[in-house]
């Protein structure tokens, strides 16, 4: 979007000036300037969408820049996250096996979900929630979702739906679904991005996405549990 913050993903960050161990794949979908970003891609789409939506175009139009990879990460565009950081979680995500993982959320930024906070203590903490602000796929896991998303859901309870499509009950998540404290970031409030309002109010208004999650609900068999 024309507020991202990805371009502090790319900077050279650690003790060491780490460099990125990872390819990305930028979907532009703001209206200021055609081409924006396209300088930090490996792959440079032009597609008007939420994320999951804009990621469904590209399972169907480029299978073949996502075939190659054993973990790909969905991430909202204006989590601040460095270089450094972003090597970590995918190094994380291979050496513990996980299907699904996330950063911890510093609270200097917003916190939705209590599970997802910054807590002091080991490397990770085993969860049966991530949120999907920026969740990292085990490409399989990826797969899963994708094979049965409808894009007509804009954001809300994605989250729910890429979790319970794992094939297991929720109960049985724990030592596949993590979050990881030792690689915090921040989710920044809403208040202090552009004209105080988020990209994806902009698509759709959070009563309609209300409404359509409660739709996929019934339609196939979804539901919430607590974390």
């Amino acid at each position: 979007g024309d507020s991202s913050m990805l371009h502090m993903w790319f900077e050279p960050g650690g003790a060491k000036g780490a460099q990125r161990e990872w390819d990305s794949c930028i979907c532009y979908y703001g209206t200021a300037q055609p081409g924006r970003f396209k300088e930090y891609a490996d792959l440079y789409l032009e597609h008007k969408g939420g994320k999951f939506e804009n990621l469904l175009h590209l399972y169907k139009t480029r299978p073949d820049f996502l075939a190659k990879y054993e973990s790909v990460w969905v991430m909202d565009d204006d989590v601040n996250i460095g270089c450094d950081q972003i090597n970590k979680c995918f190094d994380l995500r291979e050496r513990f096996d996980l299907w699904l993982m996330q950063p911890a959320f510093d609270p200097a930024g917003k916190i939705s979900h209590a599970v997802t906070r910054l807590q002091p203590g080991p490397t990770l903490r085993y969860t049966n929630f991530i949120e999907m602000t920026c969740p990292l796929f085990e490409k399989a896991a990826l797969d899963r979702f994708m094979a049965v998303f409808d894009p007509d859901l804009k954001g809300w309870g994605a989250d729910w739906w890429f979790l319970q499509v794992q094939g297991v009950p929720p109960t049985h998540l724990d030592g596949k679904v993590a979050v990881a404290d030792i690689v915090p970031c921040i989710n920044p409030h809403d208040d202090v991005k552009p004209g105080q309002l988020r990209e994806i109010t902009k698509l759709q208004g959070r009563d309609d996405r209300v409404r359509v999650w409660e739709r996929m609900k019934r339609t196939h068999g979804l539901i919430e549990w607590a974390k």
